[in-house]
C-alpha cells in the first residue's frame, strides 16, 4: 500500500531533479517546471501550515477549487500529506475552502476558513488585497519549514471524494496506475493532460500518475497546437477527454 508522501520521498531519492510537472498556459505564455524534490519540498510547507496554522486533522475534509494547474499538483502533495481528503464537490460543505485567487477575487463561497492560491508563474503573494474573510495561502506556506513536521500519511487514509466516489491514498494510487496503462503511459514517459479531461482523472493525473509512472505530467491550458506541444514537451501519451 502507498501513501503519497512515500512515494514523494521515494521519487526524489530516484530522480531528485527529473521534472515531474510542466505547466504551460498557451494564452499567458506561462511555462513553469518542478522536479520531484521541488514538489516534495511544496508538499512539507503546504501540510505544515495546513496543520499547524490551520488545525487541519488527520481525515479532515478540504474543499478544493483549483484549475488545471501547477498549483494543483502542489496542493495535492500537500492535502494529501497532512492526511486531508480533497473534496470535488463545489457544494460540499467543509470548514476549509482552498480557491484559486480569480475565484476569491470573483467571489468567494462562504466557509469558515478560505486560502485563496496564487496563480503567478513563481507562486508569489496575490497583489492587491482579498475579500474579507479571504487569507493569501502564499503567506501562509511560505515561512513553513522544508521538512514535514508531523506524522507522515497513511496509504488507507480517504483522500478524494466527488460525487460519491471515495478513494483512499492507496486506492488513488492503484487508480494511477490504471489510467496510465489505459492511456498506454509507458515507464518514464511524459503525460499531456488538458482541460477537457474527465475532472476526477485530472486530479489524479496532475501527481499520483506520473509518480506511479515514474515520469512526468505536461497540464496544458488554453487553446494549443497539439502536435507542436506533443513535439516540444516530448509527450508520450495523451490523457484521454472525457466521453
Amino acid at each position: 500500500m502507498v501513501d503519497v508522501w512515500t512515494a514523494l520521498q521515494d521519487r526524489r531519492r530516484s530522480n531528485p531533479g527529473a521534472p515531474l510537472v510542466t505547466f504551460v498556459d498557451a494564452q499567458r505564455g506561462d511555462r513553469v517546471e518542478l522536479s520531484g524534490t521541488s514538489v516534495e519540498n511544496a508538499a512539507a510547507k503546504i501540510a505544515n501550515a495546513l496543520r499547524d496554522e490551520f488545525d487541519v486533522e488527520v481525515g479532515a475534509a478540504v474543499t478544493a477549487r483549483l484549475p488545471l494547474h501547477w498549483q494543483r499538483t502542489a496542493w495535492c502533495a500537500g492535502l494529501w500529506t497532512a492526511g486531508a481528503v480533497i473534496v470535488l464537490d463545489p457544494d460540499a460543505g467543509a470548514d476549509l475552502l482552498v480557491v484559486d485567487e480569480r475565484t476569491a477575487l470573483a467571489s468567494p463561497p462562504v466557509a469558515h476558513t478560505i486560502l485563496a492560491v496564487s496563480l503567478h508563474p513563481f507562486g508569489l503573494p496575490i497583489p492587491g488585497g482579498l475579500p474579507a474573510g479571504v487569507q493569501d495561502a502564499t503567506l501562509a506556506v511560505r515561512t513553513q519549514p522544508d521538512a514535514y513536521l508531523f506524522e507522515p500519511p497513511q496509504a488507507v487514509l480517504e483522500a478524494l471524494r466527488l460525487a460519491g466516489t471515495f478513494l483512499t491514498q492507496d486506492d488513488v494510487w492503484n487508480r494511477a496506475g490504471s489510467l496510465a496503462e489505459q492511456w498506454h503511459l509507458d515507464d518514464g514517459g511524459r503525460l499531456l493532460v488538458t482541460e477537457d479531461v474527465d475532472d476526477l482523472d485530472a486530479w489524479i493525473a496532475c501527481l499520483a500518475v506520473p509518480l506511479v509512472s515514474r515520469g512526468s505530467v505536461v497540464l496544458a491550458v488554453g487553446e494549443q497546437d497539439i502536435n507542436r506541444l506533443v513535439d516540444a514537451e516530448r509527450v508520450t501519451a495523451i490523457a484521454a477527454p472525457r466521453p
